[in-house]
C-alpha cells in the first residue's frame, strides 16, 4: 500500500506526463523523450553541446540507433529548439548550440515540475 507521499509524487508524475505531452511535441516519442533530456543535462551542465564532445557519447541509448537520434536531432533544429554550427576551429565538427527557445523551454518544464510536485509535497532544495 502507498503512503501519502507516494501517492502524490506518483500523481504529480502523471500530472508533468500529460504537460509534457501537450507542451513538448519533439519530446512525445521515446527517442524524443531521450534527446530532449540528453540536451537537457548537457545544456544545464555546458550550455552547449561542444564540437570535441562526441554525439554518441552525449545520445547513447542500447535501444536506439544512431540514425534515430540523428533524425530526432534534426526535428528539434527543425522545430528551433538547437542549432548546428561549424566549430572555429576545426571545421569539420559541428557544435550543438540550445535556442533560446529550448532555455526557456527547460525552464518552464522545471518551473512546471516544481509547482506540480508542491501542490502536495513539501519540497526544500538540499544545496
Amino acid at each position: 500500500m502507498m503512503i501519502g507521499t507516494e501517492k502524490n509524487l506518483l500523481i504529480a508524475l502523471a500530472e508533468i506526463n500529460q504537460w509534457e505531452w501537450n507542451e513538448l511535441p519533439s519530446a512525445r516519442s521515446l527517442v524524443g523523450r531521450h534527446v530532449y533530456f540528453c540536451l537537457a543535462i548537457e545544456v544545464l551542465k555546458n550550455k552547449e553541446i561542444r564540437a570535441g564532445q562526441p554525439l554518441k557519447q552525449v545520445f547513447f541509448h542500447p535501444e536506439f540507433s544512431d540514425r534515430a537520434i540523428r533524425m530526432k536531432l534534426r526535428e528539434f533544429e527543425q522545430d528551433g529548439l538547437i542549432e548546428r554550427l561549424s566549430d572555429d576551429i576545426d571545421k569539420r565538427y559541428r557544435r550543438l548550440v540550445p535556442t533560446q527557445v529550448l532555455v526557456d523551454s527547460l525552464h518552464k518544464h522545471a518551473q512546471t515540475l516544481r509547482l506540480t510536485i508542491e501542490k502536495t509535497v513539501y519540497c526544500v532544495d538540499k544545496d
